[in-house]
């Protein structure tokens, strides 16, 4: 009789542990809005109970994509929890998560949910803008291919040989972003040049023979930096040379120059160059040229203007022409030079 009337009191308390809830953790989370592009992103949580959901999750994908990430939250050592959100996650236009604990219960949502997550705006840095406009406004290519070959007659009034040609072949692989290109590159310079002063100076051949690695940095929007190294040989044996330019405004568009080069045993070259675009798809220019090319000795201070006209032809070829007048001793001669670039 005794064990007949403890049955329903076995029942109730069956039923009342059934239908007790099983523990479930406490999650408090103050949602990230924005973060920095291509750097990790962390989330922080405070957990009460966090015996009750031995794993704590942040899913995350990348705005617009179909599939979750999970980055697990750890117990930090100065309190509370954390979860890393990896800097690949850190491209715009953003990142979408949300948190989800798994114990006893099974999964639980705790902040957002899969179908309403949290939004990270990620914005492009300058830099990221100016790259993607770069790559807008060349159709994606990054290489170009160059050949160039410019001279000038100096003449003098002797009536003897005074006139240089230089020729260069470059490659060049754009980063467009703070360093914005870098390439190399061959050239040749071939000069006669009279040896002395007097009517009776004989006449020197002068040669040179370079490579040369180049690189562009992009210090400001409008502001380009321009350097190069330069090895080879001359017609007195080993050479060096360097250059560097910098330019106000985009190289492409209307834009001020300053630069200088100089190349061992032929003597160094400084210019001032003013471009504009005002009659697309013409790039002009007008350049004011001092050079000691091709290693004058009779008078080393030659100078000529020079007016220069790019032409794109279609979007990945660009041929150039270019007129020059000046002196170095005597009545000013002219010059010119040709070129050709494509792009790939």
């Amino acid at each position: 009789m005794r064990l007949l009337a403890a049955i329903p009191l076995l029942l109730v308390a069956a039923t009342s542990a059934a239908a007790e809830p099983a523990p479930r953790a406490t999650v408090l989370h103050v949602p990230v809005a924005e973060a920095e592009p291509r750097a990790p992103i962390e989330l922080v949580a405070a957990i009460d109970g966090a015996w009750a959901e031995p794993v704590l999750l942040a899913r995350w994908r990348i705005a617009g994509e179909p599939t979750w990430h999970d980055a697990p939250f750890e117990a930090s050592s100065a309190g509370g929890w954390y979860a890393i959100l990896p800097a690949t996650a850190s491209v715009p236009p953003g990142v979408e998560y949300y948190i989800v604990g798994v114990g006893a219960a099974g999964e639980v949502a705790h902040f957002a949910t899969a179908r309403d997550p949290q939004p990270i705006r990620i914005e492009p840095t300058l830099a990221d803008r100016l790259e993607a406009a770069d790559e807008a406004r060349l159709g994606g290519r990054t290489e170009s291919l160059a050949i160039d070959v410019d001279g000038h007659d100096f003449g003098n009034r002797y009536r003897k040989d005074d006139a240089f040609l230089r020729a260069e072949l470059r490659w060049t692989h754009r980063v467009s972003r703070t360093l914005h290109g870098l390439g190399f590159g061959f050239g040749s310079i071939w000069g006669r040049t009279p040896d002395g002063e007097g009517r009776g100076a004989d006449v020197e051949t002068t040669l040179a023979r370079y490579g040369f690695a180049a690189v562009r940095v992009r210090a400001h929007p409008s502001v380009y930096l321009d350097g190069r190294l330069a090895l080879g040989v001359s017609h007195d044996g080993f050479t060096a040379g360097t250059a560097g330019a910098i330019t106000f405004g985009r190289p492409w568009r209307s834009n001020l120059s300053l630069g200088a080069d100089y190349l061992g045993d032929l003597g160094g070259t400084g210019y001032v160059r003013l471009q504009w675009d005002t009659a697309t798809p013409l790039l002009m220019g007008a350049s004011i040229v001092r050079t000691d090319l091709p290693g004058a000795v009779l008078e080393a201070n030659g100078l000529y203007v020079k007016y220069d006209v790019q032409w794109t032809v279609r979007p990945a070829l660009t041929v150039r022409g270019a007129i020059s007048y000046g002196s170095r001793d005597g009545s000013g001669r002219v010059g010119g030079g040709l070129g050709v670039q494509t792009d790939f």
